[in-house]
């Protein structure tokens, strides 16, 4: 052939290659709407089966994406809709309905190192909407929590910026030891309180032991999951949302005033028969504040204590991406002030303060269709400011420094004080003039993990995957403490000038420089095998996992200190349900630590459950009923953070012991003793539990119930010899510690849902969630006390215990006719009468009995409601806690307590003590000198902590502005929203969340508005 003519057939044949391309190329087109209302749905993801092409629909629902030719199948997700996969065909339009999800049966839910569809769980696993958790404004993710999902429990003690994490336990607690859950941000152990709510994507928690044993050692105490984050198919999105709010105080303290505090120091003396102090004159001179400095009047509180105070979180995400790589980046700022006021003099703030820079970026890479990467690296800055001095000692300084002690400052500006040392703790010098401490945190987090599909080279359904992480934690602190000077002001001379102490009570020091620091590092590596396959009706899946954890404290102080934490072991899971009705799983744990003997280092952790899914059943006919699953299981976990020193097998020698002198000179020897005796069987705890329970859907999944009963026995409580006697020779801080303690936890959760969006567009919603645990004590190593009724075998764990308060002495004849109380030489008319318990004719410590609840209550509930209509949302969250008790008690409660005149008072004790005409007082009267009668734990002082909080509400609403979508802008949504909004209890002076005592660093009552735009 001619090469003219073959030049000519080559050019023929690819002419006619790419009229075929063009023509098997095309673009198809429409509109996606929501069935319900048909309303436009915006940001639907659009992807061509089988390749990388997507697309996301704009904001008017239109969609425009190009497909290989009419065998293309286009794919529409979008969430809370169903999912609908359509060929292309000859179509060149194509416009879809997408029908809301009737059921959440189809969620998957993450449960210990996997997913598994919510219809397939036997575990007691429990969940939150994440937006639940994000109308809740605060920095600290552990605040949002108290009520919104049953079986976890919270209580938040204080407010002060970057220490006002609430406690958290799952179910309770089966142990008196370490109660803290097991808390794992995608998949690897971190701090929760470290977690941006904007970054969030799910939260879970594991609750029984089938959900719970994968994770041995480390799962007695219950696992929250928490998942960041991830890319999603389609064009980028950015969303800002800043959100400013307002910050009050709640219950601060109320001290009584100067002229009252004078005239109770003469009731004092008067109820003794003894002469008063001040004169009426004095006393007027208290009221009218003519002679402030030897005639003070402070209120304290008001002093150094701003009501209001100001919070900001801000945070700008991206996320987007194909069929190949996927990407999500969050930034996030947060600035949360204190409430402590300043001395404008100073050249350095000392108010409270917490800055924290938040970073996350997600990355998934489709490497092939059979090979996945993931990479997730996180980084949180942390600055804090805080006083020269600690807020407990704050707070301490208030309670026990009385109006009338001295002035705030003196006539020369110098911070006023008294000789007394518990005086020299001027609350104003504190606050503002012992200089400043400065803290830096900063957390790296990195996390690589890949997955790889054997189903094409080995077997259908065969997968391995791997995770690697590290994280580094940097903590400096710079504390610039700078003692000043102390004066106690005396009068004016005969010539008028001011008198001061001499010498000063304390002289004006350099202020000072310490840094203190810290540092740890944690390597995580997992590595998996897993099976999930269908046969039929039948499904089986399985998992095989190994994994390993080391810790190290690079700044630790002793040689012992800095070796490695490590964890290691394997878990595995065999799964197998029939037709989506009966359902069975095993897990199983074998995992040990570096902690234990070596040859007892590991254990196993098995565990069984079972389901049953009676809608499934032919003979199933009530329409009503959708979905209805009995659930149970039974198995093992263990918790391996029993507390005590590290390495309690080891028997150390101390050689710097007790002392002695030998000899006719009585030379001086220095003695050796043993420091810890060692246990050869020191081991975890094991916790034996069983749960049972139920998951109900009516009406197609308007209506959600789930209830769970479960029980669990705890035994191997690491204590420390109680038994031992003196006359042994063992000193009591080398008494052997052994696993002797037993514990046993029952209680029930429940959550109920409903959710429905009407033809219309109404969507309204209620979740109401309730936890109930009670924790008992069934052994211990207590010496057996003389009377049965003051073991604490039996009783709840942190039982309190003390004296039953009758009331009062009426007069000495009631004093007379009484059993003697032995606490004081005499007790008199308004002392408290106790309750002898014993009947033995005296009142003493054998009087003591189980009275009130723990602190921490046995049960947390929590109920909301939303409702949303064309852009307007509207949503309430109550939360509440019931069976908790608080002890009102100790400085400014026991009046004078430490001798007449001493210590702040309490307006809550001055108001409702008794006198001669106030018989029917809440508290004491007060007297002189300290009252050990009085001032003694009992019922007098203790408060039923049960409480119900509005929590959060907020109003919202989400618009569109035509004119802004040429810059790119989707959508705008403002809203308004509180958090601790209103508290209704019994106790009133304190918040009821608080610990024993008069309460510290008050929480925080927010009114915050913010918008998030989205682009």
């Amino acid at each position: 052939m001619p090469a003219q003519q073959k030049r000519r057939s080559v050019f023929f044949v690819f002419l006619l290659t790419c009229i075929t391309a063009a023509q098997a190329q095309k673009v198809v087109t429409g509109k996606v709407t929501s069935a319900a209302d048909g309303k436009p749905l915006s940001e639907v993801t659009i992807v061509v089966q089988g390749s990388p092409v997507g697309t996301t629909t704009y904001p008017d629902g239109t969609y425009a994406i190009k497909v290989s030719g009419n065998d293309a199948m286009l794919v529409f997700t979008y969430i809370g809709f169903e999912t609908q996969a359509i060929t292309v065909g000859n179509n060149s339009v194509l416009n879809v309905s997408l029908k809301q999800q009737s059921s959440n049966l189809g969620d998957v839910v993450v449960v210990g190192f996997g997913k598994q569809k919510k219809a397939t769980v036997t575990g007691a696993i429990s969940s939150v909407p994440v937006n639940n958790l994000q109308r809740i404004a605060t920095p600290s993710l552990s605040n949002a929590l108290a009520g919104s999902m049953p079986g976890i429990i919270t209580r938040q003690s204080s407010g002060e910026p970057g220490y006002d994490g609430a406690a958290i336990f799952i179910r309770g607690f089966g142990t008196w030891a370490n109660r803290s859950p097991l808390i794992l941000v995608d998949g690897v152990e971190r701090d929760i309180n470290n977690i941006n709510t904007q970054e969030i994507e799910s939260f879970s928690i594991l609750k029984d032991a089938s959900a719970t044993a994968v994770y041995g050692v480390r799962g007695a105490n219950g696992v929250i999951l928490i998942a960041t984050k991830r890319g999603v198919t389609g064009r980028p999105r950015v969303v800002f949302r800043t959100e400013n709010a307002t910050l009050q105080a709640m219950r601060l303290p109320q001290y009584i005033n100067g002229p009252e505090y004078a005239g109770l120091i003469n009731e004092a003396l008067v109820n003794d028969n003894l002469p008063a102090r001040y004169t009426d004159d004095e006393l007027r001179k208290f009221r009218d504040r003519s002679d402030p400095y030897l005639y003070p009047d402070v209120d304290w509180t008001d002093a150094v204590l701003k009501r209001n105070t100001f919070q900001s979180i801000n945070n700008l995400s991206v996320t987007g991406g194909n069929e190949i790589i996927k990407y999500y980046t969050n930034v996030g700022y947060t600035i949360l002030n204190g409430i402590y006021k300043q001395d404008p003099k100073n050249a350095y703030k000392t108010n409270a303060q917490m800055k924290r820079y938040n970073f996350r970026s997600n990355v998934d890479i489709n490497v092939s269709p059979t090979i996945s990467l993931e990479l997730g690296i996180g980084g949180v800055i942390q600055q804090g400011n805080y006083p020269g001095t600690r807020a407990p000692d704050i707070f301490n300084a208030l309670r026990i420094t009385s109006p009338i002690n001295y002035p705030k400052i003196n006539p020369d500006g110098s911070i006023a004080g008294a000789s007394t040392s518990y005086l020299q703790n001027n609350p104003w010098g504190l606050v503002t003039q012992a200089g400043y401490t400065r803290q830096d945190r900063n957390t790296l987090q990195g996390t690589f993990g890949g997955r790889w599909d054997l189903s094409s080279l080995v077997t259908k359904g065969l997968s391995v995957r791997g995770l690697f992480s590290y994280d580094h934690w940097y903590s400096a602190s710079t504390d610039r403490i700078k003692p000043y000077a102390i004066k106690q002001y005396l009068g004016k001379d005969a010539n008028g000038n001011d008198r001061y102490s001499s010498p000063p009570i304390r002289e004006e020091q350099p202020m000072r420089y310490v840094v203190n620091n810290g540092a740890n590092r944690a390597y995580y590596t997992e590595v998996a095998v897993n099976y999930n396959r269908s046969f039929n009706k039948h499904t089986v899946t399985g998992m095989i996992l190994g994994n390993r954890r080391e810790y190290i404290d690079l700044t630790a102080g002793s040689t012992l200190s800095n070796l490695p934490y490590r964890r290691q072991g394997l878990a595995g899971r065999i799964t197998y349900n029939y037709d989506n009705r009966y359902l069975a799983e095993v897990n199983a744990g074998y995992n040990g630590s570096e902690n234990f003997p070596e040859g007892k280092q590991f254990g196993f952790f098995p565990s069984v459950s079972a389901g049953w899914v009676l809608t499934r059943e032919k003979f199933w006919n009530f329409d009503a009923v959708s979905h209805l699953k009995i659930r149970g299981s039974f198995g093992q976990v263990g918790n391996d953070q029993i507390g005590g020193r590290r390495y309690l097998f080891l028997t150390t020698i101390n050689r710097q012991g007790q002392s002695y002198f030998f000899g006719d000179n009585q030379r001086f020897y220095q003695g050796f003793e043993e420091a810890q005796i060692g246990n050869d069987d020191v081991t975890w705890e094991v916790a034996t539990k069983s749960n049972i329970g139920f998951d109900l859907e009516l009406l197609s999944g308007i209506v959600n119930l789930q209830v769970d009963a479960f029980k669990e026995q705890r035994d191997g409580i690491l204590i420390q010899r109680g038994v031992i006697p003196r006359v042994t020779g063992y000193y009591p801080w080398t008494l052997p510690y052994a696993n002797l303690g037993k514990a046993k936890n029952t209680g029930i959760d429940a959550m109920l849902e409903v959710k429905h969006t009407t033809r219309k567009g109404f969507y309204y919603s209620f979740r109401g969630t309730i936890t109930y645990a009670k924790s008992i004590c069934t052994q211990n190593d207590d010496p057996i006390p003389k009377y049965p009724y003051q073991s604490f075998v039996g009783l709840p764990i942190d039982q309190p215990m003390g004296l039953i308060a009758l009331g009062f002495f009426k007069d000495q004849a009631d004093i007379e006719r009484s059993p003697k109380q032995n606490f004081m030489d005499q007790v008199k008319p308004g002392d408290i009468k106790y309750q002898d318990y014993n009947n033995d004719g005296v009142v003493d410590d054998y009087d003591r009995v189980p009275i009130g609840y723990p602190r921490t209550p046995q049960m947390v509930y929590g109920a909301g409601a939303s409702v949303a209509y064309k852009g307007v949302e509207l949503s309430v969250f109550f939360t509440g806690a019931a069976r908790a008790s608080l002890f009102v008690d100790g400085p400014s409660m026991y009046a004078f307590q430490m001798g007449l005149g001493t210590y702040n008072i309490l307006r809550e004790y001055y108001d409702n003590r008794w006198t001669p005409q106030r018989q029917d007082a809440k508290y004491p009267r007060v007297s002189p000198y300290q009252n050990p009668n009085n001032n003694r734990t009992s019922t007098m002082f203790l408060q039923n902590a049960a409480y119900l909080r509005l929590k959060s509400a907020e109003v919202a609403y989400t618009f569109k502005v035509a004119a802004l979508k040429k810059i790119g802008l989707d959508n705008t949504r403002i809203f308004i929203n509180g958090y601790n909004l209103v508290t209704w209890d019994k106790i009133k002076v304190i918040d009821p969340e608080s610990d024993y005592g008069t309460g510290g660093y008050p929480l925080q009552r927010s009114i915050n508005f913010g918008a998030q735009l989205s682009f």
